[in-house]
């Protein structure tokens, strides 16, 4: 939560009415101000920019508020969230959220409109996807010549907006059903991106050791043994250039330990059960052995950046919109992919930039700027 504010939404605006910035977590403290600015700022107010008359007004939608309103919130948030997908822009989009989330609430109808307005532009250099529904029939293929920080915008959206309503008050089960599988799709591309981008920084390092040039600002790959495992669970669904990838590194041998870390085995921090890969996200000590008892296995957090085993010893970042867990940090590059690295797009000369050590902590599935997650022992007021 950014800031606390009560607000009254008229149909000219949505106005503040007060802020507590007593509430506000203080490492945002400094951008309090900005924030209720850019909430203010992002409302259906004349803001120079043209009026995207393209948006479709209900005659039902027209009766709670005028046309021309509706017209203005949509088109200035329109004009903000394609600002966003530049780079080299930080991804704070909270202001922006918090005036969807209340159209959600007066405006359903029209939110929905406008967002599927949106997610058409989105992928509009895809000529195939020129409605919400030919996009979510082509959208495998789709995503993946789109950039990283368009499907961070589509996921940020989809969680903390669209599917933040899991009782259907404001919308259909046909909606969620849409959303829902967009942003399976979307997270499903970024993960194959994520593995892609692994292997192909193994290589490189690889590469770089043959040539007997030095490596030591590049990126030390994490988690390679438990991304191979995932390509091979998911053979039948991944892109067939990511299998490829997969018995490169294969094919390496004992080599690969000097350019990455490669182990296969790992153990439970509280028992040292031997603890199996089976799903990305999160595992299970010992649970495949049957002489353990279910209420004995200890339910661990997987890294979402390495899939490795998340370090119960030390604070790991955490992400607020999708709630996954990093342990190990990605390099900016990855977050700056115009299209999926497996499509063969060009190198730049100097590849070493490319897989540069990462400098500032980001979600890899949702872009945004990660926050430390504390035991719950250590935050605790009484001694133990």
């Amino acid at each position: 939560m950014l800031w606390s504010y009560t607000f009254t939404w008229r149909s000219n605006d949505c106005c503040v009415r007060s802020l507590d910035p007593n509430m506000l977590d203080q490492m945002y403290q400094a951008r309090t101000q900005k924030a209720v600015v850019e909430f203010i700022w992002i409302g259906g107010q004349f803001l120079g920019i043209p009026l995207n008359k393209d948006i479709y007004i209900s005659n039902k939608q027209s009766a709670k508020s005028s046309e021309t309103n509706l017209l203005w919130w949509g088109s200035n948030i329109l004009w903000s969230l394609k600002n966003y997908e530049k780079c080299e822009t930080g991804l704070v989009l909270w202001d922006v959220i918090a005036a969807l989330q209340v159209l959600m609430k007066f405006a359903p109808a029209f939110l929905e409109t406008l967002m599927h307005k949106w997610v058409s532009d989105l992928f509009s250099d895809d000529q195939q996807c020129v409605s919400i529904d030919t996009l979510c029939q082509c959208r495998k293929d789709m995503m993946s010549n789109v950039s990283s920080r368009k499907l961070h915008l589509l996921n940020i959206i989809c969680r903390k907006v669209m599917l933040r309503d899991p009782a259907g008050e404001n919308g259909n089960s046909t909606s969620t059903d849409l959303w829902s599988s967009l942003l399976l799709s979307s997270e499903r591309e970024l993960r194959e991106r994520l593995v892609a981008f692994t292997f192909a920084a193994v290589s490189n390092r690889m590469s770089y050791f043959r040539k007997g040039a030095c490596a030591e600002n590049m990126w030390f790959p994490v988690g390679v043994a438990q991304m191979r495992s995932w390509v091979s669970m998911n053979s039948g669904g991944v892109h067939n250039q990511l299998r490829s990838l997969s018995s490169t590194i294969k094919r390496l041998g004992s080599r690969i330990n000097s350019v990455c870390e490669y182990s296969a085995e790992e153990t439970c921090a509280y028992c040292s059960t031997p603890v199996h890969f089976e799903s990305p996200d999160i595992a299970l000590c010992g649970s495949v052995d049957p002489a353990i008892v279910p209420t004995e296995r200890h339910k661990l957090s997987r890294c979402a950046a390495s899939m490795r085993l998340c370090s119960v010893l030390e604070p790991t970042w955490y992400c607020v919109c999708c709630g996954g867990m990093v342990d190990k940090l990605v390099p900016e590059t990855y977050f700056a992919m115009k299209t999926s690295p497996l499509l063969g797009a060009a190198n730049p000369d100097d590849e070493s930039s490319l897989y540069s050590a990462p400098a500032v902590p980001r979600c890899p599935f949702c872009g945004i700027l990660l926050q430390r997650l504390m035991p719950e022992f250590l935050l605790s007021v009484s001694p133990v």
